[in-house]
């Protein structure tokens, strides 16, 4: 395959900007998806979403078919990933040929399908993950978050009917201050501070869990930094069926259980 990297698509400069990269440029906030293109390496360009996920790009076509692709070069990271490495990689790449050139192709089709996650599909995945019957240490096979029920519940009652259509790295702290926001002023029934609190707890590690190396469908959890809810005062209520089934599990791993009466 013969193919020539391009500048960005003309007709397009109004909404994809060209410009000089830099870092700064990279870590600013925008209100929605926006590609700047390199003018110092033509055919470079990031795509920063407004979760703030800047990711390096770059266009090529292909001289037999005429079509124009699309290379995935990295995520930025002030730490790991600059601008300046993303060009050094581009010229890497160009100096290596077409096939370098279509293999970073393919990979952007693999990163394309893990970013495309729904909200929806990662909380259906992660309740899978969680219900999944392993071998505990006491020899016995069960789920392996055996409050899994739980979690599950938080996910699809409050950030399923509110963020389950949305990409999933396209996911805000803004999204979760929000949603919290509404379930303790009674958006969701009856207002709860303990109903927003364990909701962001099954928030955060659901994106934890989609976020670490090998699913990559987010770069990073939204629940971070969220301003503090306000404290819970203790009252009575009646233990469920299944919160006393892991309160007596945990009873027989720690080897009191036969003593106590049911």
């Amino acid at each position: 395959m013969d193919t020539t990297i391009v500048p960005s698509p003309a007709g397009k400069r109004g909404r994809n900007s060209s410009v000089v990269l830099t870092d700064r440029l990279c870590e600013k906030r925008v209100a929605k998806r926006t590609k700047l293109y390199d003018r110092k390496c033509p055919g470079l360009y990031v795509s920063i979403t407004a979760a703030g996920v800047a990711t390096f790009s770059y266009k090529f076509t292909d001289r037999q078919t005429g079509k124009q692709r699309t290379g995935w070069l990295g995520v930025y990271n002030p730490e790991t990933f600059t601008v300046e490495d993303a060009r050094s990689r581009l010229y890497g790449l160009r100096g290596r040929g077409a096939a370098a050139l279509a293999e970073t192709f393919r990979d952007r089709k693999v990163q394309q399908a893990k970013k495309g996650k729904t909200v929806d599909d990662i909380i259906e995945e992660r309740i899978e993950w969680m219900k999944t019957p392993v071998r505990k240490p006491d020899g016995e096979m069960r789920p392996r978050l055996e409050s899994w029920e739980n979690v599950a519940s938080h996910l699809r009652r409050f950030l399923g009917p509110r963020l389950g259509k949305k990409i999933a790295s396209e996911v805000t702290k803004h999204d979760i201050a929000t949603l919290s926001n509404d379930i303790v002023a009674g958006k969701f029934g009856v207002p709860s501070v303990s109903n927003a609190r364990h909701m962001r707890k099954a928030v955060s590690g659901l994106f934890n869990w989609a976020a670490e190396a090998g699913r990559d469908y987010v770069t990073a959890s939204p629940s971070v930094n969220l301003p503090k809810l306000d404290p819970e005062h203790p009252r009575t209520r009646v233990l469920s069926e299944t919160e006393i089934k892991i309160i007596w599990h945990g009873l027989d791993r720690l080897g009191i259980a036969r003593p106590v009466s049911r």
